[in-house]
């Protein structure tokens, strides 16, 4: 479709990609609406994206958020997708695409990746640097930097909070900075802080199922381990091809209930378990498993073998004595070793 010009877009704000919808009423047996949704690269006036939806009225309400959030990331992702099909045939690179280039990058369980995804953010803030997706990001790679690390030097932490609180100033209404404010709080030991900002995040979008998953992650720390179970499975049945650290959390969750097997069957979904093998070791220990304990232990220590049990309780937050007794004797029985 090559569109002529028009009033629609030439009295609209300037912008790169326009999305089109119309909705026509079908008379069949079971009476629906049909919503086509056309995305245009305004630029060429080219459709890059057509798509077609039935809309029922008996089942649109109950689904109507999930729904427009469906919608919204698939809309997301053919533009993404073109913009990258764009710089693999030209080579110009703008702030969003070297975004997505680092957003490609969805395993970060490992140094390298982390800042293999630091450096496209940091090339993006540099040709925009108000844009607060990427502040974002950058700053969550440095918070899963410094747990990476495993230092006592919390830099990296407050580095992440100063960038996720400049996206913030750019776009006070996204969750996303809030988010990662919260994400940088939370190890900084400010466990109330990093609760009243996820709250706040989830004020701005409440079926983001990776609030969600923030939320159980504090709640986790805070000893409230129920609540942290409804709301990491919340998570989990709105994200059915959910990243690793929805499992990783989810693993953490059932660990502190006491559900050990269930933490096993959750870390094992993930695909590149790193850090939380840990836990997994902690997790066979408990179940008396004791082979599976120690090939976990050797897989932490090939990636870590400077961690002890005191580092561990060094670095993280756990205001309740006996769940830091809990997983620091689920560790040793795992046989980590307790000093340096």
């Amino acid at each position: 479709m090559k569109l002529t010009s028009g009033p629609i877009w030439e009295e609209m704000l300037p912008a790169d990609y326009v999305v089109l919808t119309d909705v026509v009423l079908c008379q069949r047996e079971l009476p629906f609406a049909l919503m086509s949704i056309d995305v245009v690269a305004t630029g060429l006036g080219r459709r890059i994206y057509r798509s077609e939806v039935e809309l029922r009225s008996g089942a649109l309400q109950g689904i109507h958020d999930s729904f427009c959030a469906v919608l919204v990331d698939k809309i997301c992702g053919e533009i993404g997708a073109y913009e990258l099909q764009q710089y693999r045939r030209t080579g110009a690179a703008s702030a969003y695409v070297h975004y997505l280039i680092a957003m490609q990058r969805r395993d970060r369980n490992d140094l390298n990746s982390l800042l293999r995804a630091q450096k496209s953010l940091e090339r993006s803030i540099q040709l925009s640097p108000d844009f607060a997706p990427a502040l974002a990001q950058l700053a969550r790679t440095k918070t899963l930097e410094w747990l990476e690390r495993g230092s006592a030097d919390r830099t990296l932490l407050h580095e992440a909070r100063h960038l996720a609180q400049r996206a913030y100033g750019y776009e006070p209404n996204d969750s996303a900075s809030l988010r990662e404010i919260g994400h940088a709080t939370l190890y900084l030991h400010d466990l109330a802080g990093a609760r009243e900002l996820f709250e706040a995040a989830h004020e701005f979008a409440p079926n983001h199922a990776d609030l969600l998953v923030d939320q159980a992650d504090v709640l986790t720390h805070l000893s409230r381990h129920d609540e942290a179970e409804a709301k990491i499975s919340r998570a989990l049945s709105l994200n059915p091809l959910a990243p690793d650290d929805y499992y990783w959390i989810a693993g953490a969750v059932s660990f502190f209930r006491g559900e050990y097997r269930q933490a096993l069957t959750r870390l094992s979904a993930m695909k590149s378990p790193g850090l939380a093998l840990r836990l997994m070791a902690a997790s066979a220990a408990m179940l008396n498993d004791k082979q599976a304990a120690a090939a976990y232990r050797e897989q932490a220590l090939a990636r870590d073998p400077g961690f002890t049990v005191e580092k561990w309780q060094s670095l993280y937050p756990a205001p309740n004595p006996d769940d830091t007794a809990h997983y620091l004797n689920a560790l040793l029985l795992a046989g980590f070793s307790r000093h340096a």
